[in-house]
C-alpha cells in the first residue's frame, strides 16, 4: 500500500527527569516540539487563490481564480488556454451580432493571434444554409461532408418554380356547345357559332412564378475558432 499521509508527524522527545508543572504545559510541549513533515517528492507546493490576479512577488505561482480556472503568468499576461483547438473542426451556433461576436468568450477586435484578437470568427460557409446530417437521400443521392449538392446534383433552392415534368399528371375537361346545322339548297349554314376544330386548347392561366421552400426558420451565425489560443489576463 502507498503511503497516502499528506503530513507526518513526528512526537518529540521529552528529556529524561522531565515533570510538566501541569497538564497544560504538558500539552504545550507536546505541541511545541512536534515536527511536522510535507511528504512530496517535490517539496512545498504554492499557488495563488482569489477573484484579482496576484501580486507581481506572487507571479512565479499559478492562480486559482474563484471560477475554478487556473492561469500561469506568461509573456506578460496571465494566461491559460482556451480548451477548444484554434483553428479546430468544432462550429458552435452564435445569436448576437458581429459586434458581439468579436469579444465573445475574451476576445477582443484586435487582429488574431496567439494572445490577442478574437477567439471566435463567423464561418461563412454556413451562410444562407441549412446543416444537414451526412448520409443519403431515398431519392436525392449522397450527402457528404461540406457538400453542397449531393451526388445526383440536388441542390436546395429558397424558391422553386415547377416544370412540366414536375407536375402529376393531369388532364383538363372542355366543355363546349355547337349551334345545329341547317341544310337549305344545297349548302349547309351554320348556327350563330363556327366550325370547332378538331383540337382546341384551354386558356392559359398562371405566371410561372417559383414559390417559397424555406420551412420557419431563425436567423443564427456559425461560429469557427480563429488562430488565438489563450485567454488573458
Amino acid at each position: 500500500m502507498p503511503n497516502l499521509t499528506l503530513i507526518n508527524l513526528t512526537p518529540p522527545n521529552l528529556p529524561i527527569g522531565y515533570c510538566p508543572a501541569n497538564y497544560q504545559q504538558l500539552a504545550n510541549d507536546i505541541v511545541s516540539g512536534t515536527q511536522a513533515t510535507f511528504n512530496s517528492t517535490i517539496g512545498n507546493s504554492f499557488f495563488n487563490f482569489g477573484p484579482t490576479t496576484p501580486a507581481l512577488n506572487n507571479q512565479v505561482y499559478p492562480w486559482l481564480d474563484e471560477d475554478g480556472n487556473w492561469w500561469v503568468f506568461n509573456g506578460g499576461y496571465w494566461s491559460r488556454k482556451n480548451p477548444v483547438p484554434a483553428g479546430g473542426l468544432e462550429r458552435r451556433i452564435f445569436v448576437g451580432t458581429t459586434t458581439d461576436l468579436q469579444t465573445y468568450d475574451g476576445g477582443n477586435t484586435n487582429a488574431p493571434s496567439a494572445w490577442s484578437g478574437p477567439m471566435w470568427e463567423v464561418d461563412t460557409a454556413f451562410e444562407a444554409r441549412f446543416p444537414v446530417g451526412v448520409g443519403t437521400f431515398a431519392a436525392s443521392g449522397v450527402v457528404s461532408v461540406n457538400g453542397t449538392t449531393t451526388s445526383t446534383a440536388v441542390s436546395g433552392e429558397d424558391k422553386h418554380a415547377l416544370i412540366v415534368s414536375e407536375l402529376a399528371a393531369h388532364t383538363h375537361t372542355v366543355t363546349a356547345k355547337i349551334d345545329a346545322d341547317i341544310n337549305s339548297g344545297g349548302r349547309t349554314i351554320y348556327g350563330s357559332g363556327s366550325e370547332f376544330p378538331s383540337s382546341s386548347n384551354t386558356s392559359s392561366t398562371g405566371a410561372g412564378d417559383g414559390h417559397n421552400n424555406l420551412p420557419p426558420f431563425y436567423g443564427v451565425y456559425f461560429i469557427k475558432r480563429t488562430a488565438r489560443i489563450y485567454y488573458t489576463k
